[in-house]
């Protein structure tokens, strides 16, 4: 591919398994899917990590035990104890497998060294206990080189980037601006209104119409990136992103000014447009794609991949 190609780059582009899935029938985020990425060469892998109340670090992406599970009530509230016996549901129905925890998955990435990056997506509710953060960085230290830990939570982002210096992060503003779904959020999760750009932000920028949409992008990207530490990554909605860019608005030259690569989450190929919005970030210089399926996007655009 030459240099005037419209999907010329000078690094490869690389898509994340998003929670360990690539077309296997394992429950989403489990180590059994883990493995199996791993098993496939995966090189960037994304699984999801929410803190028990006894400081253990559960492989679940919902707070609401029913959601994933044959449990019930809040798994932050929950320990160790009472999680470990639990099942991922999948497609509706309970599996075999039982809830992971992160020693797991630590364990897991050892045994397969060729892997480039687990990308753990923290997803606490609340500022972590100096005894929780330093038993999560504790488990974490033999793989500090190769994981990269995620959060919408950008006080603990800030707090692990006080703590470890060196460990890579990243901070998704997925808490603060958003776009409005047809499902409802999940109970008590802002943002919690939509402002009158049309889009969920709490921000007083929201509150009524003072310039462009591109303007307010602008606003409310520079006022996001005083929330997170200078330097991780940003992991930001794909549709937000184009939205921006269709506004006038570039928030990966924005984010790249600022020595920030951008990851646009979560393409899913089976999805009119999809492939289309992945094209056209590409075009935009995004460093990173999240998808379900990295092997056929990866065959679907026309970009030299690492996957």
């Amino acid at each position: 591919m030459d240099s005037q190609s419209p999907h010329w780059r000078a690094q490869p582009l690389t898509l994340i398994h998003h929670a360990a899935q690539n077309g296997h029938r394992e429950p989403p985020g489990s180590l059994s899917a883990l493995e199996i990425c791993l098993k496939a060469g995966a090189a960037v892998v994304e699984i999801d990590l929410i803190p028990l109340a006894d400081g253990s670090f559960a492989l679940l992406h919902d707070q609401d035990l029913a959601v994933a599970t044959d449990g019930a009530g809040k798994a932050p509230q929950m320990t160790r104890e009472q999680v470990q016996h639990l099942h991922y549901r999948h497609n509706g129905t309970v599996s075999a497998e039982k809830v992971g925890f992160l020693e797991g998955a630590v364990d897991l990435l050892r045994t397969y060294p060729h892997t480039k990056r687990l990308q753990v997506d923290l997803k606490p509710f609340f500022p972590l206990p100096e005894a929780v953060l330093r038993a999560f960085l504790a488990l974490v230290e033999p793989i500090k080189a190769c994981i990269q830990v995620t959060s919408v939570a950008d006080w603990v982002v800030r707090q692990l980037a006080g703590a470890a210096p060196g460990l890579a992060l990243g901070f998704d503003p997925l808490l603060y601006f958003d776009l409005p779904a047809e499902d409802p959020r999940p109970e008590g999760i802002p943002p919690f209104r939509v402002g009158a750009y049309g889009l969920l932000d709490d921000h007083p920028l929201a509150a009524f119409r003072w310039g462009g949409l591109g303007d307010y992008f602008a606003g409310r990207a520079e006022a996001l990136l005083a929330q997170a530490p200078q330097g991780c990554d940003w992991f930001i909605r794909a549709e937000m992103l184009k939205m921006a860019l269709d506004a006038g608005f570039d928030w990966i030259a924005f984010l790249h000014q600022q020595g920030a690569a951008v990851d646009g989450w979560t393409i899913d190929v089976d999805q009119p447009g999809q492939v289309d919005l992945a094209r056209t970030l590409v075009d935009s210089g995004v460093d990173a794609l999240t998808t379900d399926m990295p092997a056929r996007l990866a065959g679907l655009i026309s970009v030299e991949t690492l996957v």
